[in-house]
């Protein structure tokens, strides 16, 4: 047997203790069970948005959006309205691979959100590109090594739901073609710290919530022997016993840990900003089924298209919860004076302060300025408003035309809360109350290892599940000289990717994220 890894992370793509807890009540979930009976354990706070990319970020960084500066698959702040795509060099801090290779750590890295390209690291890498290409390992030769030990593995922009419902058996079967890729490098390539993602929970969650949730105002009965109406139940099983193939490879001295970037729920309605707005008079739109100009795909729809040159206010980025003042000078055709900036912002606050949703719920908890949602180094990329949603079941979206209430094209959406569990000696079994911030969690398995972190990054171990006798590293001088934050995006990087990728588009649409 090659030699266990000191950490393996298991990352769970819309994990929730929601849905998991009562699966295992039921006795379905054996390998998770055991695992968390041994593990400390808590619900998580996590960004907002709850969202894969500021997620993960958040995650490997223990940082927030301010502190790393991602906030969605695309920039939020492209001042040409168009789609470019956020990549692994769009971090704007160091991160937990970086800190652990100062201090001579060998990294097995598999499927991360937000990780591609792969950067020069000690180990592997398999990442997750936003884009198509076979060029999205490290060593370049990996792609070649799985295939031939019929471990092949296909990036997950491949494998997403394209709209037809018989996914829900191709990502039980994406589920162990994972495993198997994984079990392959941990027994050939052995590293330091092992962490993989699986996506598939959130991706069937997104799709077919309704068929298992009788109280969802979109539900019906499942087509007879699909399995539809128990697509949670199964595709959880799928990753259930993936999680006791990779234990099966780890021995007790080494550190497990389970977690989520976001929980999952009901996903009930869409709400269309755009339309809103354009009732309100603070945006325009023109007949034309194309964006104006280069701007991104999603400033177009049902005849019409946004037009920026009467337009205050717009949503930059589907599924960034965000709105931006266009504010001239900034963006390319922007018609807010600066001096003005605050005034529409006032007014945009005002107008979804109080708005109320189909059952007469309040929608928004708070519409907050970036500067006090994401203070730190990377306010600047954030959209100027961030809505902070009350009524977690609607999916706020740029659709233009329409209604402004329709029903969510995601019949599950994410939560806010995701999950956590880290299994060590050294750790305290135990389901914590309240919840943890997920910036926490990785120094949490950072002090258990006796590796350390930068000072400046926002989270802390959680103390209280670590024996007495554990204590958080001091600082390093190695580490220290890898946080420097980068505060823009490089120009050369956001040149190279400016134009929108209709393939990365088009997969991102089938899963109803644009």
């Amino acid at each position: 047997m090659p030699p266990s890894p000191r950490a393996l992370v298991i990352g769970i793509d819309g994990g929730t203790f929601d849905t998991v807890d009562p699966l295992i009540e039921c006795g379905l979930l054996p390998h998770m069970a055991k695992l968390l009976r041994e593990s400390a354990s808590a619900a998580t706070d996590c960004t907002w948005p709850a969202h894969t990319a500021p997620g993960w970020s958040t995650f490997v960084s223990a940082s927030d959006p301010g502190g790393h500066g991602i906030y969605q698959f695309y920039d939020t702040q492209d001042p040409a309205y168009g789609a470019r795509v956020t990549r692994s060099g769009d971090l704007g801090r160091s991160c937990a691979w970086d800190w652990l290779a100062a201090q001579e750590y060998s990294l097995g890295l598999i499927n991360i959100p937000m990780s591609h390209p792969p950067a020069d690291l000690p180990g592997y890498q398999v990442t997750w590109p936003l884009e198509r290409t076979l060029k999205h390992c490290r060593p370049d030769s990996l792609l070649r090594e799985l295939a031939a030990a019929k471990a092949h593995f296909q990036s997950d922009l491949a494998t997403m739901f394209r709209g037809d419902m018989a996914y829900l058996e191709e990502a039980e079967r994406n589920v162990t073609a994972r495993v198997r890729s994984v079990r392959h490098l941990m027994t050939t390539r052995p590293t330091d710290v092992v962490m993989v993602v699986l996506t598939e929970a959130d991706r069937v969650g997104h799709h077919y919530w309704h068929y298992g949730d009788p109280g969802h105002p979109g539900h019906r009965p499942a087509p007879e022997g699909s399995g539809w109406d128990v697509a949670m139940p199964r595709i959880y099983q799928a990753i259930d016993h993936a999680v006791g193939e990779l234990l099966e490879l780890v021995d007790e001295d080494t550190s497990v840990v389970l977690v989520s970037d976001h929980g999952l729920g009901t996903g009930r309605h869409g709400l269309s900003v755009h339309t809103l707005l354009e009732e309100a008079g603070l945006l325009a739109t023109a007949p034309g089924e194309e964006p104006q100009d280069a701007a991104a795909s999603w400033f177009a729809g049902n005849g019409r298209h946004v037009d920026f040159r009467r337009t205050s206010v717009y949503m930059p980025v589907p599924g960034s919860y965000g709105l931006n003042i266009n504010v001239r000078g900034r963006q390319q055709r922007g018609t807010v004076a600066p001096r003005d900036r605050e005034r529409v912002m006032d007014e945009v606050t005002g107008l979804l302060s109080g708005l109320t949703g189909p059952e007469g719920q309040q929608v928004f908890r708070a519409v907050r300025p970036r500067e006090e949602a994401y203070p730190g180094p990377h306010t600047g990329r954030a959209p100027d408003l961030l809505l902070v949603p009350r009524d977690e079941t609607v999916l706020p979206v740029p659709d233009l035309g329409g209604d402004v209430w329709r029903p969510s094209a995601q019949t599950g959406l994410h939560r806010y809360r995701g999950l956590w569990a880290h299994r060590s000696p050294r750790v305290r079994p135990g389901r914590l109350p309240g919840t943890v911030a997920l910036t926490d969690t990785l120094p949490t398995l950072l002090t258990d290892l006796g590796a350390a972190w930068p000072s400046d990054i926002h989270g802390r171990p959680v103390t209280a599940v670590l024996d007495d006798g554990v204590r958080v590293p001091p600082s390093d001088p190695r580490v220290e000289a890898t946080g420097t934050p980068a505060t823009t995006i490089p120009a050369a990087a956001s040149a190279a990717y400016a134009a929108e990728d209709a393939y990365t588009s088009d997969r991102l649409r089938e899963m109803g994220y644009l």
